[in-house]
């Protein structure tokens, strides 16, 4: 009877550790671009809500309507007034924006500002 009798090598090891390092740095660098995405997204989300809060607080004391004002300067920045209140003297408003990631489908990001005098 023939016995076969197999051998036990590393033969082929590298591959592999080089395939799954490969395959790591891929969901690393993947991770690190949508996290950057979303942070540069949500800063600019940010800058356009206290702009747009300033403007139509600036509106309110010039004695014009703010919510209109608010519309403008948020469509100006690319975002979408999605609420504006008036309390008094100063304005409040939600403006929002959807990423466009492909990994995210449907990500909406929102943010809300106040603006007025102290």
């Amino acid at each position: 009877m023939n016995s076969i009798r197999w051998v036990r090598t590393e033969r082929g090891s590298g591959t592999l550790f080089a395939l799954s390092m490969g395959l790591l740095l891929l969901t690393a660098l993947t991770l690190v671009t949508l996290w950057s995405a979303i942070s540069t997204a949500r800063h600019k989300l940010a800058a356009a809500a206290d702009l747009t809060a300033l403007s139509a607080a600036q509106s309110l004391q010039s004695g014009t309507a703010p919510c209109p004002t608010a519309h403008r300067i948020a469509t100006t920045h690319h975002v979408q007034l999605t609420h504006c209140q008036i309390t008094g003297t100063s304005v409040t408003i939600q403006v929002q924006t959807q990423l466009d990631l492909p990994a995210v489908p449907h990500a909406i990001l929102t943010t809300t500002a106040r603006a007025g005098p102290g």
